[in-house]
């Protein structure tokens, strides 16, 4: 299973036949994994959901603006310059400006962590899966890449998979494109491999929906493995620093 985790993240899905896909998956396009298989790929890949650190609360998040060491030096600034100079207005001045930047720290950081919660509520409840020959519906938690699903319209799609057969199939991709019309989906194999998402019609991507028609496919991709287990990731790792934090970062460099 080592291996199909590096399969994961370095195999362009979109370019590959499905009979490779179905070897590499070690998956049956038809009957699905074994019951076994698939609860041997969760516990080694872990549950088909979006990563999460541990969330923190508003005034955490606030507390957290002035773990900078340069932040202590201009509070210290301020209040020399307001005890001990008896410069008030400089004082004043600093302070507004700590108060800002604290203030834009926190919205960033605060609207971050909303943006993960956004993204997870966009996960599909439940699939319906074929295992063992046998068509059932199980939790998305529990879906695993060679996975093989069902899915038709007003459906969210569980995972990252690759279409094995469509009827007048369309998703609608918004999440991840930003386009709104609903895209046509087939099951050629797309010759380019540096592609972006919105051009690999022979894929489905995990919280994108379909509008219309009807499918089975092979998941490929569960969890942070996923193109918005990727997004959710950046979300979380992206520290977006204020005006004041990047002149500091200079001054404090030189």
């Amino acid at each position: 299973m080592k291996i199909l985790l590096n399969e994961l993240t370095a195999t362009p899905w979109h370019t590959r036949e499905l009979k490779e896909i179905a070897e590499k998956l070690q998956t049956n396009t038809s009957a699905g994994l074994s019951e076994k298989e698939a609860q041997s790929r969760l516990e080694e890949i872990g549950l088909n959901e979006l990563e999460e650190k541990k969330g923190r609360s508003p005034f955490k998040i606030f507390i957290s603006q002035f773990n900078d060491f340069m932040i202590w030096i201009l509070i210290a600034a301020a209040l020399i310059s307001g005890v001990i100079i008896r410069e008030i207005t400089d004082a004043i001045v600093i302070l507004v400006i700590l108060i800002i930047n604290s203030a834009l720290g926190f919205i960033q950081e605060y609207r971050a962590e909303k943006a993960l919660q956004a993204l997870k509520e966009l996960a599909a409840p439940t699939a319906q899966v074929v295992r063992n020959n046998t068509e059932s519906q199980i939790s998305a938690k529990l879906v695993v890449p060679g996975d093989i699903i069902k899915l038709t319209a007003g459906d969210l799609a569980p995972a990252d998979c690759r279409i094995i057969t469509e009827t007048n199939l369309q998703a609608d991709e918004a999440i991840l494109t930003g386009e709104s019309l609903p895209v046509e989906k087939t099951t050629v194999t797309l010759k380019r491999e540096n592609m972006p998402v919105g051009d690999r019609v022979n894929m489905l991507f995990s919280g994108t929906t379909i509008v219309k028609g009807r499918c089975s496919a092979v998941v490929i991709a569960t969890g942070k493995y996923s193109e918005i287990g990727k997004i959710a990731s950046l979300v979380q790792e992206k520290e977006e620093q204020t005006p004041l934090q990047k002149e500091l970062k200079t001054v404090g460099a030189r």
